[in-house]
């Protein structure tokens, strides 16, 4: 496999099919819980155990998107899962596609400069992520 340098420019990002205006970042991170095994009377560990995986994320966005802002002021009753598509682009054609399932937001930060935009910043978590 050849090392491939993925253009943000021409990457795409879309949340239920539909693309975010004033999208400018996106970051996510997977974390598995691991727990270390040791036998008693030694200091050295002699396995590990994981448990539970989980993803998530955030995205800064030109001031605000009012589809995930309406999502995070519903009833907390509701359902409000989404899908987020990531495709990985290089020179315009995929190279990796990422499906963030069953998502959810966590939370929003909103921040504004005197010189600047405003830029929102929300926060989510993903049940699992599929590559292709």
């Amino acid at each position: 496999m050849s090392e491939s340098i993925i253009s943000a420019n021409v990457s795409s990002i879309t949340v239920d099919g539909k693309t975010i205006p004033g999208l400018m970042s996106i970051e996510y991170k997977i974390v598995r819980n691991r727990q270390n095994i040791h036998h008693i009377g030694v200091d050295e560990r002699i396995g590990v155990d994981y448990g539970p995986m989980f993803i998530s994320g955030s995205m800064r966005v030109r001031s605000t998107y009012p589809p995930f802002d309406k999502k995070l002021l519903s009833s907390v009753t509701e359902k409000n899962s989404f899908q987020l598509v990531v495709e990985l682009k290089k020179w315009g054609s995929t190279v990796k596609k990422l499906i963030f399932d069953d998502c959810y937001l966590e939370g929003k930060s909103f921040a504004m400069d005197a010189n600047g935009v405003g830029v929102t910043d929300y926060s989510w978590t993903a049940t699992r992520l599929r590559e292709e």
